[in-house]
């Protein structure tokens, strides 16, 4: 598929550009084009800095979060890949008064406990930035850290009924709250995992443009698969995906897949489906995936990816992150390619 990154390896720099500023486009239009080919310039040219890395779970990489808010806030949440399976079921939060805590609950007083699944590419970036610190420390704070990651993505920080903090906020809860099933098979062994992300979670109320208080504590069985299987990806691809919550889905699945490929694997759009659709039919699917995949390829340049009229075919690749890279004092080690392999982070050995 050509794109960007195909243009820039023929043309260079200065004729791609000037051949998007010669297409007769608005200045708007005109403008982001320019920005996304010098953000894969970028990429090609140069290694990511140690600010550039973030991480996610493998396991979160191979199935996603839902696209749009659910209907009902009680939904479970379940997606497929091959031999896994994520099942997120939404947690609660008593928020009724105080006086009318030492009754049983109503129906409705029920319904309005349950804070709903994650969803959308919010839910994806508090993900990947509470795993990047998560790899570091248990304890990761919501303050300061959180408004500044939005602010790197893009996002500025408002408060009010329509600014950006209250939904950042929402998200947390529902991540805080949830938890997460992974379950995968192995033959006739079947393996669950009950797992819960977050142990522990503080916040304090919304304050102006300064976000709010709190922080977050990782459950100790997470962190330690987190360390295991933590996979790397660009954190300069992230932002120019951070408002795509299938872009997100599709560059962190081929970030995990693609350079564990040892021969090329060919994704059906009804793995597919099971994989990343929101109740889409396969047709609309296998459009919003061609729509998307040259935004993602132009920020992962090195993947070869092949569309074809039954799905997209995958084959080995590049890593979004060069291997023996550094981060917080240990070096980023690749694991053989399985259905859990990431990305061990290993301390320095001395002697």
């Amino acid at each position: 598929m050509a794109g960007i990154a195909d243009q820039l390896q023929l043309l260079g720099l200065e004729e791609t550009l000037r051949q998007a500023r010669a297409g007769g486009l608005t200045p708007s239009r005109r403008r982001k084009l320019e920005q996304q080919v010098e953000t894969t310039h970028e990429l090609l040219a140069n290694l990511p800095a140690p600010d550039d890395l973030s991480f996610l779970h493998s396991g979160m990489c191979q199935t996603c979060l839902p696209h749009r808010r659910p209907a009902d806030n009680r939904a479970i949440w379940r997606r497929h890949s091959g031999r896994f399976t994520l099942i997120v079921t939404p947690g609660l939060i008593d928020n009724s008064a105080v006086e009318t805590r030492s009754r049983q609950p109503t129906e409705a007083e029920t319904k309005a406990m349950y804070v709903g699944v994650p969803f959308g590419p919010k839910a994806r970036l508090i993900l990947i930035q509470l795993q990047t610190e998560g790899v570091k420390s248990r304890i990761v704070s919501l303050g300061p850290s959180l408004v500044a990651f939005m602010r790197s993505l893009g996002f500025p920080a408002t408060g009010g009924e329509r600014g950006t903090l209250a939904p950042f906020r929402e998200q947390c809860l529902r991540i805080g709250t949830a938890s997460f099933k992974l379950q995968w098979s192995d033959g006739d062994r079947l393996v669950v995992s009950d797992t819960k992300i977050v142990e522990g979670m503080e916040l304090w109320g919304l304050k102006g443009e300064e976000g709010w208080s709190g922080t977050i504590e990782l459950s100790t069985k997470f962190y330690e698969q987190l360390r295991e299987h933590a996979v790397p990806l660009d954190k300069r691809a992230i932002a120019k995906l951070s408002h795509n919550s299938l872009g997100l889905d599709l560059y962190t699945l081929m970030a995990y897949r693609l350079p564990r490929l040892r021969e090329p694997i060919h994704l059906r759009w009804a793995h597919l489906a099971a994989q990343f659709g929101a109740g889409d039919s396969l047709k609309e699917l296998a459009r919003r995936i061609r729509d998307t995949l040259p935004q993602v390829l132009d920020v992962y340049p090195w993947a070869k990816v092949d569309v074809l009229p039954s799905g997209l075919t995958l084959h080995h690749s590049k890593p979004v992150i060069p291997g023996k890279t550094m981060v917080n004092g240990f070096t980023l080690i690749e694991s053989e390619p399985g259905p859990e392999s990431g990305t061990s982070l290993r301390q320095p050995r001395h002697g």
